[in-house]
């Protein structure tokens, strides 16, 4: 029996395969809202069931692996201690079995989440930085020092790190089989082989050495491991190019309030993969959405949506991920009003679909 979820996943994957289709869908990850009235709703967002997520797989999970040692933070949270202070440690690390620490137990619980979990639903992946965001944790302050006098020995760490990364994911996959959800940040759905990517180092270097130290490691990682869904908080002109040559990618995601003009990025990107901006508390007042110089100015968060859902282009896809915008009950009724009124809701496209 085909339920309202397996159609919702179908249409997904159709919309995956066909970007340059014009079609607009939102997510929060099917979580509960401040609103009763979404709530009470089949599917108040796109995402077709529950996914069970895997114990350990977060932004710590490859430096700790790799050699660093766990710290708390201020408020109690596990955090890196870095392993690396000059560029003799970096080339002299070597890296372990992907069974072994912490990458070893998260592809146990793996193994128990699979075997725990029924057959018809599915397995989130795990955060996975880039090679190079691994490295500037897992390196002390002279890190971005290192990038121009010891490029060498950075390419050598991030020539190990990148075939680490590699053994472990084709692990994870095989693990998880039909049943990985790739996507573990933006919270969209997603089916099948494939591997998020976080670039946000990006933003931290110039676009020459964004080309020579991540760019080739992102398109090895897309090349075994992918199609990727691509991440960096940060996009701005300057890299489109270097984001252009990115191979593989299934997905578009960068933060609105933290970029150029989010109507920019999606005309360079549409067609070319899923776009896939995130939308949180408050966007409408930070600087970059500010310096867009609207009139009238955003008066809340379903002000800017509304601009954001007019940018997608004809020949684009997008797929709007919220996080805690699912805690305002006003805006995120507003903003399901919004996608109902113009059809790009659940309700009005699954009752012509089901």
């Amino acid at each position: 029996m085909t339920t309202l979820g397996d159609t919702m996943a179908a249409m997904l994957m159709d919309a995956y395969a066909n970007p340059a289709r014009r079609n607009v869908f939102y997510s929060g990850s099917g979580r509960a809202t401040a609103s009763e009235r979404l709530n009470g709703l089949p599917h108040w967002d796109w995402w077709p069931w529950p996914v069970r997520g895997v114990e350990g797989g977060g932004t710590t999970l490859f430096p700790l692996s790799l050699g660093c040692s766990p710290r708390l933070t201020s408020e109690g949270r596990e955090w890196i201690a870095p392993c690396i202070d000059e560029p003799s440690r970096a080339r002299a690390l070597r890296m372990p079995d992907i069974y072994e620490g912490r990458t070893g137990a998260v592809l146990r619980n793996l193994q128990q989440a699979a075997a725990e979990t029924p057959p018809c639903r599915q397995i989130g992946c795990v955060d996975v930085q880039s090679p190079l965001g691994i490295a500037e944790l897992m390196w002390d302050e002279s890190f971005y020092l290192a990038l121009i006098e010891a490029p060498a020995a950075v390419h050598t760490l991030l020539d190990n790190i990148t075939e680490f990364l590699i053994a472990f994911l084709r692990e994870y996959q095989r693990l998880a089989g039909e049943r990985l959800m790739p996507v573990a940040w933006p919270p969209i759905w997603a089916s099948g082989l494939g591997t998020m990517i976080a670039d946000d180092t990006m933003s931290l270097v110039s676009p020459a050495m964004h080309a020579e130290f991540s760019l080739p490691y992102l398109n090895r990682i897309a090349d075994a491991c992918g199609p990727i869904y691509y991440h960096s908080c940060t996009w701005r002109k300057s890299y489109f190019d270097n984001i252009h040559q990115i191979r593989n990618v299934a997905a578009y995601n960068w933060n609105p309030g933290n970029s150029d003009d989010s109507a920019i990025i999606m005309r360079e990107f549409a067609g070319k993969a899923i776009l896939a901006p995130h939308v949180v508390i408050n966007m409408h007042k930070d600087n970059d959405v500010l310096a867009l110089n609207h009139h009238p100015p955003f008066s809340d968060e379903a002000a800017f949506m509304e601009y954001l859902i007019d940018a997608v282009p004809s020949n684009g896809c997008a797929y709007f991920a919220f996080t805690n915008m699912v805690e305002k009950k006003q805006q995120i009724e507003k903003i399901y009003d919004l996608f109902n009124k113009r059809g790009w809701s659940p309700a009005k496209r699954l009752a012509t679909n089901a």
